[in-house]
């Protein structure tokens, strides 16, 4: 058995306002993943969080921290994976605030970073995945660029094949369209309640994911077989393993990765 690892650590410089919204964005991670808190708590904790935290967080679907849930991809685990240190703000007004971890939350510190730290973009980070023992396939990386136009994902695998002529660069043949026939999803079960899923596309692994296991009449059930796809089809295009769908088949696909 060999143990897998998603690190980063970095440092961005942003104004004391930004900086004080990711500090609250934290606590809001902790409040939605509180399973003691009550309806009634929840809600005056969010009302506790202030009037900036609301206007870029605002209440969705009968849900005060709805807005605050679409960073994060399983809604179900609204962690960020990583400690996140924010210094006091120097004489000019701006903090050094750090991201670290061993497991860490790639997509949603990104996604936190483009709502919540407008002060400190365009800006990067780059990641590791790396395994304790020397398996072949388990170790890349990559990076992040984040600007006012968007988060853009690249990986090793991409990078790799735009070198070998086998991905696609401004001068290359187009990757092929993402394919579901490609996709493969593995369940690992280590109790009745405790599951994992492997996916893969086209025989790359892309990640094992923890699964969310409900009991329904007399059987435990994870996730169904639509979400792991919409994971695998985002995944296959931020690490440039495809090309994207058509939009309709795009929006069909990717809907599912807002019910888990």
């Amino acid at each position: 058995m060999a143990n897998n690892y998603l690190t980063s650590s970095f440092i961005l410089e942003m104004a004391a306002d930004d900086a004080e919204m990711v500090r609250l964005a934290q606590r809001a991670s902790e409040i939605v993943e509180d399973p003691c808190i009550s309806d009634t708590g929840r809600d005056l904790a969010y009302a506790d969080l202030g009037p900036r935290f609301a206007a870029l967080f605002p209440p969705k679907d009968d849900d005060d921290f709805g807005s605050f849930l679409d960073l994060f991809d399983d809604p179900d685990f609204p962690t960020f994976d990583c400690s996140i240190v924010i210094s006091e703000p120097d004489a000019e007004g701006q903090c050094q605030v750090s991201f670290s971890g061993n497991q860490f939350g790639v997509d949603q510190v990104a996604n936190l970073i483009f709502a919540a730290c407008k002060s400190a973009l365009p800006c990067a980070f780059s990641w590791a995945h790396t395994c304790d023992a020397l398996r072949p396939d388990e170790f890349g990386g990559g990076c992040v660029i984040i600007s006012d136009a968007g988060i853009d994902f690249h990986s090793t695998t991409g990078i790799i094949g735009r070198v070998l002529g086998t991905g696609a660069g401004p001068s290359e043949t187009p990757k092929p369209v993402f394919d579901p026939a490609l996709v493969s999803i593995e369940q690992k079960r280590f109790s009745h309640t405790q599951w994992e899923i492997l996916v893969c596309y086209n025989g790359q692994r892309i990640e094992q994911y923890g699964d969310k296991i409900e009991l329904a009449g007399k059987e435990y059930r994870g996730y169904p077989r639509e979400v792991w796809m919409a994971v695998a089809y985002r995944e296959a295009i931020a690490r440039d393993m495809a090309s994207r769908l058509p939009v309709v088949e795009e929006a069909a696909i990717t809907a599912h990765l807002n019910t888990h």
